[in-house]
């Protein structure tokens, strides 16, 4: 009898609230029927998201939560994509299906006593929801938060941050947008290294945990090792701009032979310099996936039989893995595989 893992089971999840963070951002409060969600604070839900052309996948993180709620803060994005169909369909009262929470980008990767969180659009959502936990369980904690938005319309959490910074004497706050406004006092422009060197003089000293568009995050990454930033001390989360590029592996030769790849009953072809995930795309099996990079969870896959060489990057939880799950973005053949989609 071929039966699913609990572990992969779907939440289901009720809408109870909807409120306006910014002209073009939402947060909506999720209630699951079964009871309280554990989650930690960085860590993501990827919903299922039902389209009219079909549902789709999309990795969204945790925002905050209470009481055993769960708030995604979640920016419209390109008309008829998921974004804009949870800002006109997800209201109170309406359900809708997800993954358990997980990912690895959170204070549990930190090894320093002095912080910096770097954000740049709604890359604020994970840094939000350790901001909040440090502020119950830490509120002494040296933190500087730098956040980046296109104007000051679109600067998240802005109330929250200064009534925190009440709360929280060692909590330094800086903002820059790109499109200043009139009576706008705080920087001004795209992020450099003068004006983040600016913002937090002392960054090099710092254990960065930076979330937002790639190219700002390789920009950030590069600013804090020209600051005298230990590598190991910069951390980044992104769920977005897929490219279908794996962790890197073992690179097969060129002219290695392939092998057969079973999905969910139909038999294709899979080359050796290819993922289970790009394999089964170009062939028409359609996998969700979310971020390309083994991070997000959305492309698990149980296989039946067969040898792998899987690379999850904290997209899987070790009890998944030893129920025979991987992620078909980070995973090759190494014989021939059988796989059912989770």
């Amino acid at each position: 009898m071929d039966m699913q893992a609990p572990s992969a089971a779907l939440l289901s999840l009720s809408c109870i609230a909807v409120r306006d963070e910014t002209p073009t951002v939402k947060t909506f409060r999720l209630r699951a029927g079964g009871g309280p969600v554990g989650f930690v604070p960085g860590q993501a839900l990827v919903l299922k998201v039902p389209l009219p052309g079909g549902p789709v996948w999309r990795s969204f993180t945790i925002s905050g939560g209470a009481g055993g709620d769960l708030e995604l803060t979640i920016k419209a994005q390109a008309p008829g994509g998921a974004t804009r169909w949870l800002h006109g369909n997800l209201r109170e009262g309406r359900g809708i299906q997800a993954r358990p929470p997980r990912g690895a980008f959170t204070l549990g990767l930190r090894g320093n006593d002095r912080l910096a969180f770097v954000s740049g659009g709604s890359g604020a959502t994970p840094m939000m929801a350790m901001l909040r936990h440090l502020a119950q369980t830490d509120p002494e904690a040296d933190l500087a938060w730098f956040h980046a938005a296109r104007d000051p319309a679109e600067v998240l959490f802005a109330r929250e941050l200064a009534e925190m910074q009440g709360r929280m004497p060692n909590l330094a706050v800086a903002v820059s947008v790109s499109q200043a406004a009139p009576g706008w006092f705080g920087y001004r422009g795209r992020i450099n290294r003068a004006r983040l060197a600016a913002a937090i003089p002392d960054l090099g000293r710092r254990e960065v945990f930076c979330c937002g568009p790639q190219g700002f995050m390789q920009e950030v990454r590069l600013i804090h090792a020209a600051e005298g930033g230990a590598r190991a001390q910069f951390h980044t989360e992104s769920f977005g701009g897929a490219d279908l590029a794996p962790p890197p592996m073992a690179t097969a030769a060129a002219d290695a032979p392939g092998f057969g790849l079973t999905v969910n009953g139909r038999a294709i072809g899979i080359r050796p310099d290819e993922t289970l995930l790009q394999a089964s795309l170009r062939q028409g099996v359609v996998i969700p996936c979310g971020c390309g990079a083994g991070m997000c969870g959305t492309c698990m896959v149980r296989i039946v039989s067969g040898r792998v060489d899987s690379r999850p990057n904290g997209g899987l939880t070790p009890e998944e893995a030893a129920e025979g799950y991987v992620l078909a973005c980070s995973t090759r053949a190494a014989s021939d595989v059988e796989i059912k989609l989770a």
